[in-house]
């Protein structure tokens, strides 16, 4: 059987009803990290745990969600998603999406990337949005994502020895970091795409298809 699957949604941007719903399908638990309960109560979604410091959320989510388990935890070393990821690790949640993780305050959108380096050590946990996915990749991984669709490899620190398969610029042995170079908007021009490297935290983007709606916003 495959491993359970844990949702969770953080108080950044809220996600479109459809994207939950769609994630929810496959979700195996619902989890509200501390404000994003906010954004289920907005999207009529009622979750299965709030968990965080609980200074977020109104009180008008409160009363709306007075029979979802709430559980306060005030340790201020670990931010509200961390406990989320960890709640989950700890009850054999192997693999975790997470909306709501990104857009909002950047201060909390770059800790919640750095949450995501810290736990895809131990768990499958991948960030979505309206604009994409984005993932780990360790020290090297494999993504199953279409021809023609457009990626970026974002370091977080120093990453050495970076190697590509299947993009339109491809790397062969080399450095990416903040603040010298990136591998922003590449095109996946085979797929799978196979991405390695010898040490650093890569993440890799895949953008999403492009609306008719949001085709028009950037024309």
């Amino acid at each position: 059987m495959p491993s359970p699957l844990a949702l969770i949604l953080a108080n950044g941007q809220a996600p479109t009803k459809s994207l939950l719903n769609r994630h929810l399908a496959d979700a195996d638990v619902f989890v509200c990290a501390d404000g994003g309960a906010n954004a289920a109560a907005k999207l009529g979604v009622v979750p299965d745990l709030i968990i965080g410091d609980l200074d977020s959320i109104l009180p008008a989510t409160v009363k709306k969600f007075s029979g979802v388990t709430a559980r306060r935890i005030a340790d201020q070393n670990s931010t509200d998603l961390e406990k989320a990821l960890l709640w989950s690790q700890k009850n054999g949640y192997k693999h975790v999406r997470v909306l709501g993780a990104t857009g909002g305050r950047l201060d909390h959108a770059v800790g919640n990337l750095s949450a995501l380096v810290k736990f895809s050590r131990k768990l499958a946990v991948t960030f979505h949005d309206a604009d994409g996915d984005v993932s780990v990749v360790g020290t090297e991984r494999t993504f199953d994502v279409p021809v023609g669709t457009t990626v970026s490899l974002l370091p977080l620190t120093l990453c050495e020895g970076v190697m590509t398969r299947g993009l339109k610029w491809e790397l062969r042995y080399e450095s990416l970091a903040l603040g010298h170079r990136e591998g922003t908007s590449n095109v996946v021009v085979a797929s799978p795409v196979t991405v390695k490297l010898r040490r650093g935290d890569l993440l890799f983007f895949v953008a999403a298809e492009p609306t008719a709606k949001s085709r028009r916003r950037h024309d």
